[in-house]
């Protein structure tokens, strides 16, 4: 049996809805102060982790960095039995071979009945490389002063490692910057507004053309 996506949100439903309503049972708080049961937040914790479990929307096979590549292959063939097709410019270069491990000890652990296909050796090595070669670039020198500049810091590191502006073009951040806040929306279940988002966004094209 092969588990599919669909499988794993039914499955992934069934338990947050057992979860939701042991939280709707517990009993009241406790005039002492104490709570009983789950605490206050328990719901909100229940469905913020939810967010995060549920496999997100992921890029599409063209859209990878030369996707006829060995390592693009790979990553469509091994990565996308489990869930959406992962970018490379999701995580670091850093971060990537942590990633890979956790998902290889997975992917070793499962049952053979989920007839889930396992990379060799040799094939996990081409796609650590693909992944590292296209990794999210990080900025390690000092971030151009200017308008927008703590901001960015602040919003765009609470889910990775702050990349390089000059990683994409001027005209590029603004669907970059789009995309990450419907991350944020999704995953933290939080964005920040309008107007500061405009702010990054201009900070970015600014500091993508510093030093060119």
């Amino acid at each position: 049996m092969r588990l599919t996506r669909r499988d794993g949100r039914i499955w992934f439903g069934a338990v947050l809805l057992a979860a939701l309503a042991a939280c709707t049972q517990a009993p009241p708080a406790q005039d002492d102060g104490e709570q009983g049961g789950e605490p206050a937040g328990a719901i909100d914790l229940i469905l913020a982790s939810a967010m995060v479990g549920l496999p997100q929307p992921g890029m599409g096979p063209g859209d990878l960095p030369d996707p006829e590549s060995e390592g693009a292959q790979h990553l469509r063939q091994y990565c996308t039995a489990c869930h959406a097709l992962p970018g490379p410019q999701t995580h670091s270069a850093t971060d990537w071979p942590v990633v890979l491990r956790r998902m290889w000890m997975r992917i070793d652990g499962l049952d053979p009945k989920y007839a889930v296909p396992i990379p060799t050796a040799g094939e996990r090595v081409v796609l650590m490389r693909y992944l590292l070669d296209n990794a999210l670039q990080v900025s390690r020198a000092e971030l151009p002063s200017g308008q927008g500049r703590q901001l960015y810091m602040t919003e765009c590191s609470r889910c990775h490692e702050l990349p390089d502006p000059r990683q994409h073009t001027a005209s590029d951040w603004p669907a970059v910057v789009i995309r990450m806040r419907e991350h944020s929306v999704r995953m933290l279940r939080r964005s920040p507004p309008q107007s500061q988002v405009q702010e990054i966004i201009l900070y970015l094209e600014r500091a993508s053309r510093a030093g060119t």
